[in-house]
């Protein structure tokens, strides 16, 4: 009965409608820039730019994405093949521009620089997510997390598909030059603080790419990273420890949101045949040798509990309302203990924080009852 009704959630989840890319001629809200790097090609389907297919070359561009006036933290609505769009409560593009060259995307990178004083995020999305929803998802974390004026996003060659996990983990592979490019061309426009964060499958893509930096030697790109954030990362426990043993010292923050409620990853581990993923590790001591800090956030565990720092209304006030996004980014480490009522554990060099709702209501912390 499990299979039967697993394979009828799969035949569900692939039938359902996927974002696409809409255009409005006027946004009604306010408008986010959204710098891109690609290693997509042309959907096989359409001819469109940024397909699943995969290229060598490295595209760039630029969107200006409406965020919609009508829409509570943690809400992302975007266009639907075959439903009408509403500029209201949709995400849409209002503007787009295309790089032909690295020369024109470093000198508008550079100008959104100095807007935000050297300060960058980077996103890398996660497995089963087409262009558009990567899109769309950078531009939700920007708003309800405020996030620096450069945000950044890396969009690699996913299927978009839920049966594609093969194609996406081969994918995830074969971006990684492209993702050290992007990272290399934003610190020559002169980022000087780039923040990484990275969801699912794209935190291995990511660790992968820090790999390969240290083992060629690119430590001047590695040194511009202010912090690294993998959110639900869905890399096996062993692979992670000897990816971060050959990055060597890890960009500092090194954050991990876990949560042991992640359907997602859940299922991850019983096709790989393991007990645990990153991103759902349950024991500390398995990392304790690293500088990281795990966040478990399965207390707000909301959907499929694979993406709550996006989704959960009461943990996006928690971590912005209070400040703790800031305090934890910035390595305060006298803070820490009031993040999460006081269930925090360290391991040697790694520290563990379970957070808890009780500290988001109201927006008080533990101290403000």
């Amino acid at each position: 009965m499990r299979k039967i009704f697993f394979a009828l959630v799969l035949l569900v989840a692939s039938c359902a409608p996927r974002g696409e890319l809409a255009f409005i001629a006027q946004a009604p809200g306010d408008l986010l820039p959204v710098f891109v790097g690609s290693t997509r090609g042309l959907d096989p389907e359409t001819g469109a730019e940024f397909g699943y297919e995969r290229s060598e070359t490295l595209q760039l561009a630029r969107f200006d994405v409406s965020v919609p006036p009508q829409r509570a933290a943690g809400d992302l609505r975007y266009p639907l093949k075959g439903r009408r769009i509403d500029p209201l409560t949709d995400f849409a593009i209002a503007g787009v521009q295309d790089y032909p060259t690295t020369a024109g995307f470093r000198a508008d990178l550079r100008h959104s620089l100095a807007q935000s004083h050297g300060d960058a995020v980077v996103f890398v999305h996660g497995f089963n997510t087409n262009f558009a929803e990567g899109l769309y998802r950078l531009a939700q974390l920007g708003e309800d997390f405020d996030l620096p004026d450069t945000m950044v996003h890396y969009s690699w060659p996913s299927r978009g598909h839920v049966l594609g996990y093969a194609y996406d983990r081969d994918s995830a592979l074969f971006a990684r030059d492209g993702l050290q490019k992007l990272l290399d061309q934003m610190r020559r426009a002169g980022a000087r603080r780039i923040l990484l964060v990275a969801h699912s499958m794209g935190s291995a893509l990511s660790m992968e790419t820090l790999r390969q930096m240290a083992l060629s030697g690119d430590q001047d790109t590695l040194s511009a990273l202010s912090g690294v954030v993998l959110i639900s990362p869905d890399i096996d426990v062993d692979v992670f420890r000897e990816q971060a043993r050959s990055v060597g010292r890890l960009p500092q923050p090194f954050l991990i949101f876990t949560s042991e409620k992640d359907k997602a990853l859940l299922l991850s581990s019983r096709i790989a045949g393991e007990a645990a993923r990153l991103g759902n590790l349950e024991d500390v001591a398995r990392v304790a040798d690293l500088k990281v800090t795990l966040i478990d956030v399965g207390a707000f565990s909301t959907r499929d509990g694979h993406f709550d720092v996006a989704n959960n209304p009461a943990l996006i006030k928690l971590l912005t309302n209070t400040g703790q996004v800031a305090q934890i980014l910035e390595g305060e480490q006298a803070s820490r203990t009031d993040l999460a009522s006081g269930v925090v554990m360290t391991v040697e060099n790694a520290t563990e924080i379970i957070l808890s709702p009780i500290t988001a209501l109201g927006g008080g912390m533990r101290g403000g009852g």
